[in-house]
Order: structure tokens, then C-alpha cells, then sequence
């Protein structure tokens, strides 16, 4: 089961259909083809440097003995960029403000998305689940630790 990233626009509510998943997995594209994938994402930095470093290990392998060790090195290359190509996505978009709304467990992207807005608040469900009252927060009682070895700071 993969983990979907939900973000959303600059200045757009949560519920809205602009919404960007993000799977948060093994992306069989960019371990075929590194550089590419990220230039195709438009991580241009990251393309750039996966390349150069894909180039320097083509000339490693011309060295006599040093074809294994480009071999290993490019396939370690290969797999982080393929374990960490999303998360890049997801680094660059907050760069861009937008925002991450949740982190959503799901089979396929159709449950990722049916999970997310049936439990996203829409602007009028807000409206009426906003208390009349506003309560001022009170204190806890005690500032030692509770339960636990740590304090717990007020949270619950």
C-alpha cells in the first residue's frame, strides 16, 4: 500500500479540485532513467547533477577495472533517485507555496482521493461546525509529566 502526499495551491481551500497527489513510492521511471525523469518533473538542479554524475560514471567505466564499481554506483544512484524522485516533487512544490494538506495510505490513487475529500471539510460543513462560543483555552492543570517519561506539554 502506497502513502499519497495531498498539497493544494497557493491560497486555495482544501477541498479543491486543483488538489496534487503525490505517491509517495518506488517510481519505476526514474530508476530506468534518472535524469530524464527528474528534468521531466522540472527538478532541473537535481536533473542536471543526477546527469553529470551519470556521465562521470560512463567515463568511470572505461577505466580499466571500473566497470563493477560504475555498475554498483549508478544503480545506488538509480535507486535513490527512484526512492526519493516524490518526495522531491513534494519539497518543490512547499518551495512554491503550496501547501501539504494530508498524508493519505491507499491502494490507487482513485481510493487516495476518495479517502481525502470525503474527510476534507468543505466551506459549508465549516460553517456550521464552527462553534458560537469562543472558549478561552484553558491551562493545564499540572505542569509536571504525566504518563510516560516525557512532559506532555498540553497536548493530548
Amino acid at each position: 500500500m502506497a502513502s499519497y502526499m495531498i498539497l493544494t495551491p497557493p491560497g486555495a481551500r482544501a477541498d479543491d479540485d486543483r488538489a496534487r497527489f503525490v505517491a509517495d513510492g518506488f517510481s519505476w521511471g526514474a530508476f530506468l532513467f534518472p535524469a530524464l525523469w527528474l528534468f521531466a518533473k522540472r527538478l532541473w538542479v537535481f536533473g542536471i547533477a543526477v546527469a553529470v554524475l551519470q556521465f562521470l560514471l560512463i567515463s568511470l567505466s572505461t577505466i580499466a577495472g571500473g566497470v563493477l564499481a560504475a555498475l554498483l554506483l549508478h544503480l545506488a544512484l538509480a535507486l535513490l533517485v527512484a526512492l526519493e524522485g516524490p518526495v522531491l516533487i513534494v519539497r518543490r512544490l512547499i518551495t512554491c507555496d503550496w501547501t501539504l494538506r494530508a498524508i493519505v495510505p491507499a491502494r490507487d490513487l482513485e481510493t487516495a482521493e476518495e479517502i481525502y475529500f470525503a474527510n476534507v471539510p468543505s466551506v459549508d460543513r465549516a460553517t456550521v461546525a464552527r462553534p458560537a462560543v469562543d472558549w478561552p483555552r484553558q491551562e493545564p492543570a499540572s505542569t509536571g509529566p504525566g504518563l510516560g517519561l516525557f512532559e506532555s506539554y498540553g497536548e493530548r
